[in-house]
């Protein structure tokens, strides 16, 4: 009979933080878990409780040579170990092996953890990092991920009160995300084989309207069905191409296209220049809108570069830590372009992507750009409708004009409706 109890996996780098890795373990194991200590350092260390020693993470093919971390900078060992480490946390995961990680690391070792977590764990795998580096902007280790950061207040360099107890919490957490995800790995296999699809749609809060009309409609023509809304801040885009990546979603309506705008011009809200992109080399069924596309983001007023201050641009701005500027007819010209490249980019047959429809919303692409409003500008969007017509012409992708503007609760059911059809195809 398979285990009630989770197997945890403890990475961290036993050249330099032994000590805690063992307090670690023995506090997990209290609670009747299983703990795999993984060394990850950059100098081979031995102990009896090292279950993967790095001489079994540094496997290779016999033309290539096993590297020499200790010959090599910090950065160095970090960038080389990263895929080694990664291949086997995968292999660890896909076998059922562990249901969960921790790691427990300063600067160096959170950068290495936080790395073979993104590249080798789904979301929804319990993922937790005690770090000096915590306290600070943690986005450069989370990334699009779901990995939990718990600080450590005082350095981890050696056992004391205040580490030990940030320690113990750390164990009693990582073992109760793991029971959970024992217990609803088990449980949901069953439910996946019989579960709807599922469907991820972007949003802005210019957009929210014809968004949440839109998961009405989709819910109302495919019942059961499982929707995910990504909040479009670059974060929630990068978040929705993983997903759609890992095969963990079926189809996408993808209204809310402005954090191209972001990457074509300079904004904040950056999704990459990969936007668009998973869905096209998956051509799962997807339709695709241009919500706030008329806007590029950026923080308080004084954060927006002089660049554009000096030029007559025209600025909204939306709160206090929020200005929004209006894109420009060349920039919208840009932004069709960009998008039209990732519908198309690294798809297997340009000529029949049919799973894939474009509508456009004529009457205004955000809450800001229909009449009376202060991005209103008909030319501007009519350049970005135009341009992607021209771009996608020839490329199989269906491209329709809707005149009715992106929030009306009308336009949210045609582009609705369009995408149950191209599912109800599949």
């Amino acid at each position: 009979m398979p285990s009630n109890t989770p197997t945890i996996l403890l990475l961290g780098t036993c050249d330099t933080k032994l000590s805690e890795l063992l307090y670690t373990k023995s506090q997990i194991e209290s609670t009747n878990a299983t703990v795999l200590l993984m060394d990850c350092g950059r100098n081979p260390s031995r102990h009896e409780e090292i279950t993967i020693p790095q001489s079994a993470l540094l496997t290779t093919s016999p033309s290539t040579p096993i590297p020499d971390l200790t010959a090599l900078t910090r950065a160095e060992y970090i960038t080389t170990l990263v895929p080694y480490a990664t291949k086997k946390v995968t292999h660890l995961h896909e076998s059922h092996q562990i249901q969960g990680i921790l790691a427990i690391g300063g600067s160096c070792g959170t950068t290495l953890a936080a790395a073979v977590m993104r590249d080798g764990l789904p979301v929804g795998f319990p993922k937790l990092i005690v770090s000096t580096m915590t306290s600070g902007d943690v986005g450069p280790f989370i990334g699009e991920t779901d990995i939990s950061m718990m600080y450590s207040v005082v350095d981890i360099a050696g056992r004391n009160g205040i580490v030990e107890g940030v320690l113990d919490n750390a164990a009693g957490g990582i073992v109760g995300m793991a029971s959970a995800f024992l217990k609803r790995e088990r449980g949901n296999k069953e439910a996946e084989l019989s579960s709807g699809v599922k469907i991820g749609i972007s949003m802005f809060g210019v957009t929210t309207p014809g968004v949440k009309r839109a998961r009405e409609r989709l819910e109302e023509v495919l019942p059961g069905c499982e929707v995910y809304v990504f909040h479009a801040t670059g974060s929630g885009g990068r978040a929705l191409e993983r997903l759609v990546r890992e095969g963990r979603i079926d189809a996408v309506l993808d209204l809310t296209t402005t954090e191209i705008a972001d990457e074509v011009v300079g904004g904040v809200l950056s999704a990459g220049d990969g936007r668009l992109t998973a869905a096209t080399v998956r051509d799962i069924p997807r339709v695709v809108s241009v919500g706030a596309c008329d806007m590029v983001n950026f923080g308080e007023v004084g954060s927006v570069p002089a660049k554009f201050l000096e030029g007559k641009r025209l600025f909204y701005e939306h709160n206090a830590a929020v200005t929004l500027m209006r894109t420009t007819k060349k920039e919208c010209a840009d932004i069709g372009t960009l998008i039209a490249g990732n519908l198309l980019r690294d798809s297997r047959d340009r000529g029949q992507l049919r799973r894939t429809k474009v509508i456009l919303p004529v009457g205004g692409v955000s809450m800001l750009d229909v009449p009376g409003q202060p991005f209103h500008d008909p030319e501007a969007d009519e350049v970005l409708f135009s341009t992607l017509e021209r771009e996608l012409e020839g490329s199989g992708i269906s491209v329709m004009r809707d005149s009715r503007d992106i929030n009306d609760p009308n336009f949210a059911v045609v582009v609705a409706d369009e995408l149950a059809e191209l599912i109800r195809r599949e």
